[in-house]
């Protein structure tokens, strides 16, 4: 297309959208700005009025299309779009979708604009826009931000070099994080833990003794996530103390976190705390989780160890130990082993056998099926359908066990005939398998 052609075409467009704005017919105006190309859109004058008068008198829907396409106007948009923000006599709306607009472009001036709407402080919710039009501007706002560390409005700036998560935030950062507020220390310290800068790994340990709980919860998860530093800053020591400390979040947050560093003594640690008579059974519970994300054998080991010791915590325990991803296999060996191990005089709680169902099935190792059709026998009807769920999970065909267990006979017995238990466990198994399956001719409807 030649350049008078395109001028022609592009021309013709606007006549139709300008006549549509006459009409006030917006979603036209609008329709007929999105059929142009970028070509046609960038450093268009007509474009940018008609843009703005939908922005300006549209309904909240149009103006949230409208805004998708003035960006692509290039940056004759920034003043108008400056004017429009600054002007207090304009709807609140408009301004607020002005100010978002805004945080497409990447300019000194958008930048302090912003700023100075912030520091106005009319209305949170353009407020909120304009600290999301500096985080969504990035790197080009850091320098002014960083200006606004030594004002009164310094907790905004260190919100917004938060979110930015870029190493230039670093320095301006480490400059406040002795900042009298908690709430802007624990702010700056879970920023500065994204990043691995060799300054920041000390600077964190020294807030482990913040006087502030919410910092020292923040040192710890930040240092946690550190494992690499783990020899170097010798972390489980630092860490350690605060699985006593006075704040129960903090010692929560330290047993999680030790879960993620890469030594073999942290296991030890947690399984002394967990034996404590004095540990609160909230953090008891958190040890038990963290055991099971480290999921080692040692872990999983020591986990069993303490349900045959306090049974009421079994059920924590079977549910943690299935969660490991490092001993699948050797995890199902093992809580296979815890549940055959009960006293026929003292039988497992049910719902420690339904936790036992749930994590075999989660835990995937087909082997523990001959198990669990076991306990298709139990006389609690949950543990039945539970157990159900898991061998369904396993396998996807119904196993031979259960096609021969459903003659009435058990061939592991010497064709002994099964319990009535167990047989009520096989039709429901049967019937809840024939349902998944309705469509396809199954077996078993020969056998029952």
């Amino acid at each position: 297309m030649s350049s008078l052609d395109f001028n022609r075409v592009t021309s013709d467009s606007l006549d139709r959208a300008s006549t549509a704005a006459d009409s006030g017919n917006w979603s036209l105006v609008i329709d007929t700005l999105q059929n142009l190309s970028l070509e046609q859109l960038h450093d268009n004058d007509r474009v940018l009025d008609l843009a703005l008068q939908v922005l300006i008198e549209g309904d909240f829907e149009q103006q949230w299309e409208i805004a998708k396409i003035i960006p692509k106007l290039g940056e004759i948009a920034i003043q108008p779009l400056l004017d429009l923000v600054n002007d207090p006599d304009i709807d609140l709306e408009n301004r607020w979708f002005g100010a978002r607009i805004l945080g497409g472009f990447a300019r000194p001036q958008v930048v302090t604009a912003l700023v100075e709407l912030i520091h106005q402080d009319e209305d949170p919710e353009l407020t909120a826009i304009a600290t999301g039009a500096l985080t969504k501007i990035g790197v080009p706002a850091i320098a002014a931000l960083t200006d606004l560390l030594a004002t009164p409005d310094r907790g905004m700036a260190v919100g917004i070099l938060a979110q930015i998560r870029h190493s230039q935030t670093i320095e301006p950062l480490i400059q406040v994080i002795d900042d009298p507020d908690p709430q802007l220390r624990t702010l700056i310290v879970e920023a500065l833990g994204s990043f691995h800068d060799a300054r920041i790994g000390p600077l964190l340990l020294t807030k482990l003794t913040d006087v502030a709980a919410s910092v020292r919860t923040a040192a710890v998860i930040a240092l946690s996530l550190r494992g690499d530093l783990a020899a170097e800053l010798d972390l489980l020591q630092h860490l350690r103390p605060l699985l006593f400390d006075l704040d129960l979040a903090v010692c929560k947050a330290t047993a999680l976190g030790l879960a993620r560093l890469p030594d073999p003594a942290v296991v030890t640690v947690l399984t002394e705390l967990l034996a404590s008579i004095h540990t609160n059974n909230d953090l008891r519970s958190a040890v038990i989780l963290a055991l099971g994300w480290i999921g080692t054998r040692s872990a999983i080991d020591r986990l069993i160890a303490v349900a045959n010791t306090s049974p009421e915590l079994a059920p924590e325990i079977v549910t943690s130990i299935s969660k490991t991803e490092q001993q699948r296999v050797y995890a199902s060996q093992i809580l296979v082993s815890y549940l055959q191990s009960n006293d026929a005089s003292e039988p497992h709680p049910a719902i420690v056998k339904q936790e036992i169902a749930a994590a075999l099935g989660n835990l995937g190792n087909l082997e523990t099926v001959t198990a669990l059709i076991q306990l298709l026998g139990d006389p609690d009807d949950r543990v039945k359908l539970y157990t159900i769920a898991a061998i369904s999970k396993l396998s996807p065909t119904i196993p031979p066990e259960i096609l021969h267990l459903a003659s009435g006979h058990d061939p592991s017995s010497e064709g002994a005939a099964i319990s009535p238990e167990l047989r009520m466990g096989i039709e429901m198994y049967l019937s809840h398998w024939r349902d998944r399956a309705k469509s396809s001719l199954d077996v078993t409807e020969i056998i029952i």
